[in-house]
C-alpha cells in the first residue's frame, strides 16, 4: 500500500494519518523501513509474554505475536488470515438436540469488549481453557479487535489442587466429627437416659429435667451427624453421572411439582470423577435457581458430548433472570462459574424475559486413549433417565 504524505502542523509534527492499515504496518508483510515507531512496536509484540491477536472486520487474524501462536501450537505466520472461530470451541457453537427447548448453535463469534473465558483448540486438536481480553478500536476508519490471550491450563490446575486439598481437609473434619463427637454425644444421651430412669425410680422431680437433657443431647447428635455428612464429598463416577442426574430430576419433580426431564445424548466421555461431581453440582444449583426464582412449568437437563467436548445444558420456561443478572455477583452464579473453571470448562447463562433461562456448561472430553472411562451409553443416541 502506498503511504500518503503526512501533513505537518506548525511545529513539524505529522497530524494526518499515513493511510497504512495495522497489518501493513505491523503484520508479517509489513512495509520495511516505514518508521521507527512501527519497528519498535513490532519488536515489542514479539517479545511479549502474553499472546496478542489483532482481528479485522471479518474476525480473521491480521496480526499474531509469537506468544499467541505458541499458545495454540502454531508458527506466527500460520495464524494470519485464519478466522478466530477456528481456534476456539465455545458453548455457542455446540450442536445440541432438544425437543422441548431448541438450541440454535451460532456459526459466528460475537465478542463484546471485556474479558471472556472460552475453550481453545490447539493445532494438534487438544482443547484447553483460555481467557480473552477484548478491546475495540478504529484504524483508518476500519474496526479492529485487539485480543489478549491467556492460557489458563496451569492456573486451573493450581485452583483444582487447592480445591482438592480443601476437600481432603473437609473430609478429615467430617470424619472426626462422625467418629469422635457423634459417638461422645451418643454416650452422653445414654447416660442421661440412665439418670432419668434412676430418678424416676426414686420419684425425684428432677427426672423430667434429665429427660429434657437427654432430648437435647439427641438433637445435638443429629445436628453433628448432619454436619459431618455435609462435609463429606460426593462420590459420583463418570458412569454414575447420568443416573445421578436422573435421580436429581425425579426428586426435584416430586418435591416441587415442576416437570423435570433428563436425557442423555450420545456417549459423553468425562475425564474423571471430579468432572462428574462438579457437573452434578452445577446441575443441582441451576435446577434449584430455576425452581426457586423462575417459577417454570418445565425444566430440561441434557448431558451429551462429542469428540472434543462434553456439555451439560439446563433449560426452563420460567420468567427468566433480571437484566444483567448473568453478570451479577450472586453466590450461585459465581459458584457455577468457579466449578466450571475447576474442570477446565466454560459456562454461559442466557435469559429471555418470560422465556426462561438456559445454562450451558462445556468441558473438554477425556483424552482419546481414555474415552473408555467415560459415560457408558446404550445403543440409542438419546436415553431418558428422569421422568418425562
Amino acid at each position: 500500500m502506498a503511504r500518503r504524505t503526512a501533513k505537518l502542523d506548525k511545529a513539524g509534527v505529522p497530524r494526518e494519518p499515513c493511510g497504512l492499515s495495522v497489518a501493513d504496518c505491523l503484520g508479517a508483510e509489513r512495509i520495511q523501513g516505514f518508521c521507527t515507531i512501527a519497528g519498535w512496536m513490532h519488536q515489542m509484540l514479539d517479545q511479549m509474554f502474553e499472546g496478542m491477536l489483532v482481528l479485522g472486520a471479518a474476525l480473521s487474524i491480521e496480526i499474531a505475536n509469537r506468544a499467541a501462536a505458541g499458545i495454540f501450537g502454531y508458527l506466527p505466520g500460520e495464524l494470519l488470515g485464519r478466522p478466530l472461530a477456528s481456534l476456539l470451541h465455545t458453548p455457542e457453537q455446540t450442536v445440541i438436540p432438544s425437543v422441548d427447548f431448541p438450541h440454535r448453535p451460532s456459526r459466528t463469534l460475537s465478542f463484546t469488549t471485556g474479558r471472556h473465558e472460552a475453550l481453545g483448540r490447539r493445532k494438534n486438536g487438544d482443547i484447553f481453557p483460555l481467557e480473552l481480553s477484548v478491546s475495540q478500536s478504529l484504524v483508518e476508519g476500519r474496526p479492529a479487535l485487539t485480543i489478549l490471550v491467556r492460557d489458563l491450563t496451569e492456573r486451573r490446575a493450581l485452583e483444582r489442587a487447592l480445591f482438592d486439598a480443601e476437600a481432603r481437609e473437609r473430609l478429615r473434619i467430617g470424619q472426626d466429627i462422625h467418629d469422635s463427637l457423634c459417638q461422645m454425644l451418643i454416650g452422653v444421651h445414654y447416660q442421661a437416659e440412665l439418670l432419668q430412669s434412676k430418678l424416676c425410680e426414686r420419684s425425684v422431680p428432677e427426672a423430667a429435667l434429665a429427660a429434657r437433657i437427654g432430648e437435647l443431647v439427641r438433637e445435638a447428635s443429629g445436628c453433628a451427624r448432619a454436619l459431618a455428612q455435609g462435609l463429606m464429598p460426593l462420590a459420583i463416577s463418570p458412569a454414575q453421572l447420568p443416573q445421578a442426574l436422573g435421580d436429581l430430576a425425579r426428586k426435584s419433580e416430586e418435591d416441587s411439582g415442576v416437570s423435570c426431564r433428563f436425557a442423555l445424548i450420545g456417549q459423553p466421555a468425562l475425564r474423571d470423577a471430579d468432572t462428574a461431581i462438579h457437573l452434578y453440582q452445577i446441575a443441582q444449583e441451576s435446577l434449584h435457581n430455576a425452581i426457586r426464582h423462575g417459577k417454570p412449568r418445565h425444566v430440561e437437563i441434557l448431558l451429551g458430548g462429542g469428540d472434543e467436548s462434553v456439555y451439560l445444558r439446563i433449560a426452563d420456561d420460567g420468567e427468566g433472570m433480571r437484566p444483567k443478572a448473568a453478570s451479577a455477583s450472586g453466590l450461585g452464579l459465581r459458584s457455577m462459574r468457579y466449578r466450571a473453571g475447576l474442570i477446565g470448562g466454560v459456562i454461559r447463562f442466557e435469559s429471555k424475559p418470560k422465556g426462561g433461562v438456559i445454562v450451558l456448561c462445556t468441558v473438554p472430553s477425556a483424552p482419546r486413549g481414555n474415552k473408555k472411562k467415560g459415560v457408558a451409553g446404550n445403543e440409542r443416541d438419546q436415553r431418558q433417565v428422569g421422568p418425562a
